[in-house]
């Protein structure tokens, strides 16, 4: 059976790269040794790899966050939503579903997320930094001093706001070059079938 092509522009393989795209690729690869769909789609420029990597990891996958995983996840999720990036809807909601521990209740608010009733969840906290995101993700020519004021009466401090606005930026980004090179979903979903080799 042919295998589906990992994006719309010419991958270079693992087996053919070398130099600085070697050194990215052996970086980000997972455990079993394979280098996901998100970078092989980004192999045409290799020096991009590893700053964007590291960047994902420094917000996502940072002690230093003070957000809940589950929430923190569920912004990504959701700008990935609002910019039709399924690439990256599907692998952060899985792990959205993963920390929330509660699979019916995770797959009750991505379904809410795409159906744009997100402001009917029981969570107030979880609510604004949803309508933030929203409005940094789709107008943030909008954005004022007023809509940092909500999170803060929200009861968020000013670095988990900062946090939010991280994820919201660095999601807007990751869904328009994910959605821009046609990169296509792999073989895993989710941080539970990826396991980065360090």
């Amino acid at each position: 059976m042919a295998k589906h092509p990992v994006a719309w522009i010419d991958v270079i393989p693992q087996d053919q790269a070398h130099g600085d795209l070697n050194t990215a690729y052996e970086t980000v690869k997972s455990e079993d040794g394979t280098v996901e769909n998100l970078y092989l789609a980004m192999s045409q420029t290799p020096q991009a790899i590893q700053p964007a990597d590291a960047l994902y990891l420094a917000l996502l996958h940072n002690p230093d966050n003070p957000l809940k995983p589950w929430l923190s996840e569920l912004i990504c999720t959701y700008v990935a939503i609002l910019c039709g990036c399924n690439y990256a809807a599907e692998n952060h909601g899985a792990n959205f579903e993963m920390y929330l521990g509660d699979t019916e209740r995770a797959a009750s608010i991505l379904a809410a997320l795409r159906n744009d009733h997100w402001d009917k969840l029981e969570d107030s906290q979880a609510n604004a930094a949803l309508r933030y995101t929203q409005k940094l993700s789709l107008t943030p020519h909008q954005m004022s001093s007023n809509d940092i004021i909500a999170l803060r009466h929200a009861k968020f401090c000013d670095k988990s706001i900062s946090y939010i606005i991280q994820l919201g930026a660095s999601f807007a980004y990751w869904a328009r070059m994910i959605n821009g090179l046609g990169t296509q979903l792999g073989d895993h979903i989710g941080i539970q079938g990826i396991l980065r080799a360090d």
